[in-house]
């Protein structure tokens, strides 16, 4: 290996160091809170051959079976840009019993935030048949914040999620052409949550609050990759829930503190799931120009239920209703579907699109100003430049529409809100990709 390859090599392994690094405040806001954006390759064609395609080792993190079908090392890093757009209008809130925030007509200014998201993979040939890989992403994230007079803020203010998930797998080829893949999942979960809190006595009045916490938790994943015939693939993975037991404290301003109720700071815990999946894909060379991809997942967002948050003691000596809360989602399945193709255009450029449908895993009924989440239709585009024989490069562009999304939330102690959220999102994913 020429010295200049192995500097490459280095800078991967260096980049993929800084990437690990950096997952741990990335966050984006997705379809629920997950974080579709894991390799700027798939991005290109909606994340269709996300099951299939082993191109480079970016395309390995939603199926560990893919691995064994990688005939070089090779290395992965990318970043992702995600600018969501969410809109609040048509705002109709009414007082309760300790609020005030009575509002009908208007809007508020966009709630979602902007996001880099990195990742970073690698595959390792052992031997012909047996391949050793590793997948580092951001798999769930979420970052809303809203005005502080926002006419919502009892229900929720800012909410943030933020994940690091490493995924080493061990894969196996038949001379069949089959792959099998399994591995286990290290998963970091990160979470705030701010609302503004009333008093629960005396005059109207009220403070904030943040809920706070984190945990490591662990689950699988496995997967096969069968190449069925020279031109056609079929993949089919799981990925595994992961089971969070949240740690940390709710803490109040001096505002919350201060009232004629006041707030006290307590420890707190909570418990939160991340759903597992099922993805099933099939990929056909039409000729040695033109593939075409498709691939179907189903997500379990049945494990988001209640969030029940319990405190170490009261935080408000005025009820005793106050050594815990819930927060209310009830979230279903879901299915994601893309279809896409990959144009080689030359023995430099590659280009590749795609589209696809993401549906909520939320009912109307249990939609919040947390994540005010709905159906999405996703265009893409990308291109591929190969600078070497063991280098190349790749853009993804993605523009995602979303339907208009109802919140409708109503209590008697702190009033009710509602309004329609309109959004929007751009993707720009970029991959540096190395094979030795």
């Amino acid at each position: 290996m020429s010295y200049f390859k192995k500097s490459c090599l280095w800078g991967a392994a260096s980049g993929t160091a800084l990437l690990c690094a950096l997952a741990s405040v990335g966050t984006a806001q997705a379809s629920g809170f997950q974080v579709r954006e894991t390799s700027g390759t798939l991005q290109g064609s909606s994340f269709a051959g996300m099951t299939t395609l082993s191109t480079d080792a970016s395309t390995m993190s939603y199926n560990p079976g893919t691995v064994g079908q990688y005939k070089e090392t090779s290395y992965s890093a990318g970043i992702t840009v995600i600018r969501p757009v969410a809109k609040a209008t048509n705002t109709v809130a009414t007082n309760g019993a300790r609020t005030v925030i009575a509002q009908t007509g208007g809007g508020y200014k966009d709630m979602a935030q902007d996001a880099a998201v990195p990742n970073a993979h690698a595959v390792w040939k052992l031997n012909d048949q047996i391949n050793l890989g590793v997948s580092i992403t951001a798999p769930w994230g979420l970052v809303t914040d809203n005005d502080s007079d926002f006419a919502g803020r009892f229900f929720g203010t800012t909410s943030k999620i933020k994940t690091v998930n490493i995924k080493p797998v061990v894969a196996y080829r038949f001379d069949n052409g089959l792959s099998i893949g399994a591995g286990p999942q290290v998963q970091r979960f990160e979470a705030a949550l701010s609302k503004a809190v009333p008093s629960l006595g005396g005059a109207v009045a009220e403070g904030n609050s943040t809920i706070e916490g984190d945990d490591i938790g662990y689950g699988w994943t496995a997967g096969m990759n069968w190449e069925v015939t020279k031109t056609t693939r079929v993949g089919l993975s799981y990925i595994s829930e992961v089971e969070h037991k949240l740690k940390g404290d709710i803490t109040f301003d001096n505002a919350a503190k201060n009232l004629a109720t006041p707030y006290t700071d307590r420890d707190a815990n909570a418990k939160i799931t991340t759903p597992e999946s099922i993805a099933f894909g099939i990929s056909h060379d039409l000729s040695d120009k033109w593939t075409v991809m498709g691939d179907v997942q189903w997500t379990n967002w049945n494990s988001v239920g209640d969030l029940v948050f319990n405190y170490s003691g009261l935080i408000n000596s005025a009820s005793t209703a106050t050594g815990s809360t819930t927060e209310n989602y009830q979230w279903g399945t879901s299915w994601f579907g893309a279809l896409g193709a990959r144009y080689q255009y030359d023995e430099k450029w590659s280009f590749t699109g795609g589209v696809a449908y993401d549906e909520t895993p939320i009912q109307t009924r249990n939609r919040n100003v947390r994540l005010p989440d709905s159906d999405r239709y996703w265009v893409s585009f990308g291109a591929t430049y190969k600078a070497a024989d063991w280098a190349d490069v790749t853009l993804g562009y993605t523009h995602i529409f979303a339907d208009e999304a109802r919140v409708d939330h109503a209590s008697s102690l702190v009033g009710n809100y509602a309004a329609d959220y309109e959004a929007k999102v751009d993707i720009i994913a970029l991959q540096a990709n190395f094979k030795f």
